[in-house]
């Protein structure tokens, strides 16, 4: 029998047709929706995730073994930004504010973070690291100890201790701790770079460089490590190999003032004062508020016998290392003084005080210092209605004391208000004087910092004589008088008064 190649076809059931049209229409309306929403959102942002802080401190580690360490600084502050809860994100970033200078924040970052982690042995190492460097050697000192007893194998804790005690002239102290630090840890940059300047300080400039170049095997991309070595091989009357130093400096980071500074200075050793005067100019283009570039600037004119440039160059570094020391002033704080003594340094009895900080985080608020001034002791009856604020201007030196529901003095005693943290030139605490208030107990005053200790002698008194040579002694004299409130021997001091002083005789004497 014959049969057909073709299959028979099995009649369609009408249910499944509409159950496939039904399926179809569902997947036409679901295509539209797609093809809708590309069409009427095409410039929506794609979602993505936010940005996590590791990957800002990767970042930020990648750019310092690259030797930039001011765009580390940036990334880390981002990072901290993102998680400021989490402390190892501050512990680099203290670090790196220390190594650039920037020490007065380092230390309110270094307190945060301790803050942040009190059982954290590196938190409290890199805070006693930021003491040092702002020149709080004691708590330096105690924040490294404890540090080292809450991680007693932790070497950089024993490298910045070491520090700390060469720079409180404990030497022994110094060596054991070096010692230590090295033993603990052979591969740390800072284990190196801090036995180091322990050998740099004793004098043994070639120990020196012998450890910071084992730093640099480590990292060779840190231009202040090629500064260190290069400032040891001009204590060694090594320039050649000094210069090389900074000039590599320089190519590490070309915005790096003071390797431009420090090639100018051995330069200037050498006598080759227009090549030092290029450098310096260098110096002074990258950092515009770097004083010691104006103070090797200064000096270098002084010894060309071209005063009317020394001169401006000489008052800006005064300036500017003012405005440095007025910015470490910590605490305003009122005592009462017996008015029949000599008033130069504050008396146990504290009344009012207040802690000083910037008026606000950006760059033009950490020049203004506020403090608000309360009661020592706030069971004192006496006291419980006195309070006050002190407004301090770092770049000029003015500053405001308010007072009011201040108690009338007791007979033969004044009040007197203090800094904490900057010194007049005579290297007593700056103070007010004697109070004028009220007779309500209130006070509005303002007063001057012009000068404060901070400035090196030299610059006072050269300066003084710059004037005397280009005729003008009444600029001098000031100059020199407040070289002899930093040192009342200062021979060359002297020697300026006397000069202006038979300068200004008539010539029939």
């Amino acid at each position: 029998m014959y049969v057909s190649s073709r299959k028979s076809r099995r009649r369609s059931s009408p249910i499944r047709i509409i159950v496939l049209l039904v399926l179809v229409g569902i997947a036409f309306y679901v295509y539209v929706l797609v093809r809708e929403e590309q069409i009427e959102s095409p410039f929506l942002p794609t979602p993505t995730p936010t940005r996590a802080a590791r990957s800002y401190a990767v970042e930020a580690e990648d750019l310092y073994l690259q030797g930039d360490l001011d765009g580390a600084i940036v990334i880390y502050e981002q990072a901290i930004a993102l998680e400021p809860g989490d402390v190892l994100y501050y512990i680099p970033l203290v670090r790196l504010l220390a190594l650039e200078g920037r020490t007065v924040e380092a230390v309110r970052l270094g307190e945060q973070g301790r803050d942040l982690a009190p059982e954290n042995a590196r938190a409290w190492a890199a805070l006693g690291m930021a003491y040092d460097w702002n020149g709080e050697v004691p708590q330096a000192i105690t924040a490294c100890k404890q540090a080292i007893e809450l991680d007693p194998y932790y070497a950089e804790a024993y490298a910045y201790l070491a520090e700390a005690y060469v720079d409180a002239g404990r030497w022994a102290d110094a060596a054991d701790a070096a010692d230590m630090a090295l033993e603990l840890d052979d591969r740390s940059v800072d284990v190196h770079r801090n036995y180091g300047y322990v050998l740099e300080q004793q004098g043994d400039y070639a120990g020196a460089v012998a450890a910071y170049e084992r730093a640099l095997a480590i990292h060779p991309n840190l231009s202040y490590l090629h500064i260190a070595v290069g400032k040891n091989y001009r204590a060694l009357y090594e320039y050649d190999a000094a210069i090389a130093s900074f000039e590599r400096a320089i190519e590490i980071a070309e915005g790096d003032a003071e390797a431009h500074d420090q090639l100018g200075w051995t330069y200037y050793v050498l006598g080759e004062y227009e090549q030092a005067e290029a450098h310096f100019q260098n110096a002074i283009e990258q950092d515009p508020d770097f004083g010691q570039a104006f103070g090797h600037l200064a000096v270098n004119y002084w010894v060309r016998r071209n005063y009317e440039d020394a001169i401006p160059n000489f008052e800006r570094v005064i300036e500017l290392e003012c405005v440095e020391a007025r910015r470490q002033a910590e605490m305003f704080y009122i005592t009462i003084e017996e008015s029949a003594d000599e008033i130069v340094s504050p008396s146990p009895d504290v009344v009012l005080r207040g802690y000083l900080d910037p008026s606000d985080p950006s760059e033009e608020g950490r020049n203004t210092l506020l403090a608000t001034l309360m009661p020592k002791d706030p069971e004192d009856e006496d006291w419980a209605e006195a309070q006050g604020s002190v407004t301090f201007d770092v770049l000029t030196g003015q500053y405001v004391v308010l007072l009011e529901g201040v108690p009338r003095a007791a007979r033969g005693t004044v009040y007197v208000g203090w800094f904490d943290g900057v010194n007049a030139l005579s290297g007593n605490p700056l103070s007010t004087g004697p109070l004028g208030l009220r007779y309500d107990g209130t006070l509005e005053a303002q007063f001057e910092a012009a000068w404060v200790e901070g400035p090196r002698i030299d610059y006072f008194y050269t300066l003084g004589l710059a004037h005397y040579y280009m005729g003008n002694c009444d600029r001098s004299y000031p100059l020199f008088y407040a070289a002899l409130q930093i040192d009342p021997g200062e021979s060359n001091a002297w020697d300026g008064i006397a000069l202006c002083q038979e300068a200004e005789l008539p010539d029939d004497e």
